[in-house]
């Protein structure tokens, strides 16, 4: 009994960690939040309940972005990406329940990677039409139901059409709540939020709000070309940690 105390004391103080950590950088970058917090949590926790943790304490980040950029926002991406992603979300839920989390990582780590590659040689997309919008939304949508993480595919197409930090983090910002008000509706109707996983995103509150609340003083020094490495850098990272995690 003492060493199942203790490893849950393991696992909860991970957790905390990791949504510090994903809560700080989100605030500064726009995004990240998933990116940074599952890697981190799925040294404690299964993928399953961590992606509920993350989706359950992500829509509270992304709402109060949302709700706090929406000057920003540039509407009809918004609108593209969304329609997209909600026909895209059934689909993760399938893939979640069907494929190994180490494939999802591998496939996902390399995808990042590559994108990542193509946005450092500076790739211009901008003059792309709407198929872009909707390809990323939809592969969004698949990523939010069954990792977790939704925001590669967005940051590619905003970074790839050269958005300003500004309209960048407010855009992504209000398609992530729209989104994971989707992921949350499917996740409860597959029964996939569960207690646990509900109180480890009740413990891990606290830390979500100290990263929100350190996060904000920074923010207002990343723009221009700071900014972009900043992207550039957390998308390396996230690539990264998923193919590491998915070949160990």
């Amino acid at each position: 009994m003492a060493d199942s105390a203790v490893v849950t004391a393991i696992e909860l103080l991970v957790v905390a960690v990791a949504v510090f950590t994903a809560a700080f950088v989100q605030v500064i970058a726009g995004f990240g939040f998933a990116l940074l917090c599952m890697p981190i949590m799925t040294l404690a926790i299964p993928v399953e309940r961590a992606v509920v943790v993350s989706s359950l304490l992500g829509i509270l980040t992304t709402s109060w972005q949302a709700w706090h950029l929406r000057g920003d926002a540039e509407r009809p991406l918004v609108r593209r990406f969304s329609i997209a992603a909600f026909v895209g979300m059934p689909l993760g839920l399938v893939v979640l329940n069907v494929v190994a989390d180490r494939h999802l990582r591998l496939v996902l780590g390399v995808s990042v990677l590559i994108a990542t590659a193509m946005l450092v040689r500076r790739i211009d997309l901008r003059h792309v039409g709407s198929p872009l919008d909707y390809s990323a939304g939809f592969l969004s949508g698949v990523l939010n139901t069954s990792l977790s993480t939704n925001g590669p595919p967005l940051v590619f197409a905003l970074q790839a059409r050269h958005l300003a930090a500004d309209q960048f983090r407010a855009t992504i910002s209000t398609t992530f709540a729209i989104s994971n008000i989707g992921g949350i509706a499917l996740f409860l109707a597959d029964g996939k939020v569960t207690l646990d996983g509900l109180r480890a995103a009740a413990i891990a509150l606290p830390a979500w709000a100290a990263g929100q609340v350190l996060g904000w003083p920074v923010r207002k020094h990343m723009h221009g070309e700071r900014f972009r490495w900043l992207v550039l850098v957390l998308l390396f990272a996230a690539g990264t940690s998923a193919i590491v995690f998915a070949l160990t």
